[in-house]
């Protein structure tokens, strides 16, 4: 299950493992208009990062994550996801599948 923790006053972390991708599935699909422009952004910019090294918060793609993993990062300077490799391009995978579904 994915935590939250603050590095310091202004770093939120949040560590996710793939067990974690049906919770951010299962909120995708069930608000895919909500989040079509953040997954349009996910799927053409995660790519060019190695998947990897994608920047959530510096593209503001975070809100699906937000309302999967019930969190608020309003009042943080910097949010980043750490998980594993698999996690990434498991999540990749899924984004071209919504993105896919977006653009019919």
């Amino acid at each position: 299950m994915a935590t939250i923790r603050m590095e310091n006053d202004r770093d939120m972390v949040l560590e996710a493992d793939l067990t974690d991708l049906q919770i951010i599935i299962d909120e995708a699909t069930k608000n895919v208009d909500l989040y079509k422009d953040e997954i349009a952004i996910i799927y053409e910019k995660m790519p060019k990062f190695d998947y990897k090294y994608f920047c959530f918060y510096a593209y503001s793609t975070y809100h699906l994550l937000e309302a999967a993993m019930d969190f608020d990062t309003s009042n943080v300077g910097h949010f980043r996801l750490d998980a594993p490799d698999e996690f990434y391009y498991a999540f990749y995978g899924m984004v071209a599948t919504l993105h896919t579904k977006c653009i019919d």
